[in-house]
């Protein structure tokens, strides 16, 4: 199929894929500039708000159980905070940690070690935003996909390095992640005096979690009678918070989680950690971040999220609107203002007398509008002059008891961790604890705007 020319859908992201290590396949040269809708507009100027740069850097396999062992030199002054000892020194220990050894166990070559991140914030009576930008020489907007062999659709894509060493290549969403607590402070675990203002994200990373040293397989996870086929049906561990577990062990206490009962006070009390996550294939297309917040797991707020997936394809291109069926892998380059699947734009159902060629490529999660709490966080991003630039905005006070609640002339502890050249997990880069200043005095300073 031809696609319409100079035809480029103005709601839908463009997508790159890019060359991998080895001997796979090329999918395609990145873009010079990428563009997703605009659901709001700022009632400011950018350019006037404070700028912060922060230095990001990779973190490897270091965990909670990690940093609070004989095995970690500043164990004992764990309660002064991270930043006490680690201030200033995020280049070195990216530099440290992207490489092989022990707190990284696979490493991937060429992986930089470091990711500087410009943050501008403003609130007004209404709503907080947010700006961020930061350099990447190759933008990824695409996740895992769907090639047809010939005979049938097989999974393709995926983050490196697992898909490297698979032959296959890398396709994997760019990811931006604020993590918030408010200023009553969530304890590391129960009776702890280090809290998340002085700890930040390493408090909800443990060794059992997926590629961690512990990782905990499916296999024993089916039986647990929270977790398992009987439970919450998960297939592996992901961020979690300690206060929500009956005691500790070097694992991370995966398996031993409170009674419900207890975690509902916990709940109640508020203490977890608002997660928003900005996904440059899963949910820029339609203008919205993921809304999630980390407690006995890393769970979606209430209501219908901004992408599904199914086990199998179910959705292929509207050829009515993009002019094709499927992408071929040869013609991805031309295809890349047109490859997100959007639910009522640009996907309809995968028709089963449909023909389709060696090497088509079909995208695995399908976008839509959120709904519900889900629906708390409007975003916009675009990849101009060789940046990402982020734009997120939520209400101060959303209603909704998955959100912490945001009040002028308070600072609020934060975090922010990007995704970068196709990793998954673990693999991202992440700041030490920061404070977020609503016209108050923080490492990030959101000042007033509009009336």
């Amino acid at each position: 199929m031809k696609s319409k020319p100079g035809w480029m859908m103005p709601a839908v992201v463009m997508v790159v894929f890019t060359a991998i290590l080895g001997s796979c396949a090329v999918f395609g040269v990145a873009p010079s500039e990428i563009t997703g809708p605009r659901p709001f507009n700022f009632p400011g100027d950018w350019d006037k708000i404070p700028a912060k740069t922060v230095t990001l850097f990779y973190p490897g396999q270091t965990s909670w159980q990690f940093l609070t062992s004989d095995a970690h030199a500043g164990a004992q002054a764990i309660n002064a905070g991270c930043a006490t000892c680690h201030a200033g020194q995020e280049k070195m220990l990216g530099a440290k940690l992207v490489q092989g050894g022990p707190r990284e166990a696979d490493p991937i070559a060429g992986k930089a070690p470091t990711i500087d991140l410009t943050v501008r914030a403003a609130y007004d009576s209404e709503f907080v935003y947010f700006q961020f930008r930061w350099a990447t020489q190759t933008p990824h907007a695409v996740h895992t996909l769907w090639r047809y062999d010939g005979k049938q659709w097989v999974a393709w894509g995926g983050p490196k390095p697992d898909a490297t060493k698979k032959g296959v290549p890398p396709s994997y969403e760019d990811r931006l992640a604020i993590l918030l607590d408010d200023p009553d402070n969530v304890p590391a675990f129960d009776g702890a005096s280090a809290t998340f203002s002085q700890v930040g994200c390493w408090m909800t990373c443990h060794n059992s979690m997926r590629a961690m040293p512990r990782d905990v397989s499916r296999k024993a996870i089916e039986p647990h009678p929270y977790w398992g086929a009987k439970g919450r049906r998960v297939g592996d561990i992901r961020k979690y918070l300690l206060i929500t577990r009956t005691s500790q062990d070097d694992a991370g206490a995966w398996d031993k989680v409170k009674p419900e009962a207890d975690l509902n006070k916990l709940k109640t009390a508020g203490k977890y950690l608002d997660l928003w996550q900005w996904r440059a294939a899963r949910s820029n297309a339609v203008g919205y971040a993921s809304d999630d917040w980390v407690f006995e797991y890393r769970n979606g707020d209430a209501g219908r999220s901004p992408f599904s997936s199914t086990p199998k394809p179910q959705f292929m291109y509207d050829e009515k609107i993009t002019g094709f069926r499927a992408i071929p892998e040869s013609r991805l380059q031309a295809r890349m203002g047109q490859a997100a699947l959007v639910e009522k734009k640009t996907a309809v159902a995968l028709d089963p007398n449909a023909k389709f060629a060696v090497g088509d490529v079909l995208p695995q999660y399908v976008q839509r509008d959120p709904a519900g709490s889900a629906a708390d966080v409007r975003a916009f991003g675009r990849y101009v002059d060789g940046h990402w630039v982020v734009e997120l905005r939520r209400k101060l006070n959303t209603g909704h008891p998955d959100d912490k609640v945001l009040r002028p002339g308070t600072a609020y502890p934060i975090g922010f961790s990007i995704f970068d050249d196709t990793v998954s997990n673990r693999r991202h880069y992440v700041t030490l604890p920061l404070t977020l200043g609503l016209g108050a005095k923080g490492d990030v300073t959101a000042v007033k705007v509009g009336p």
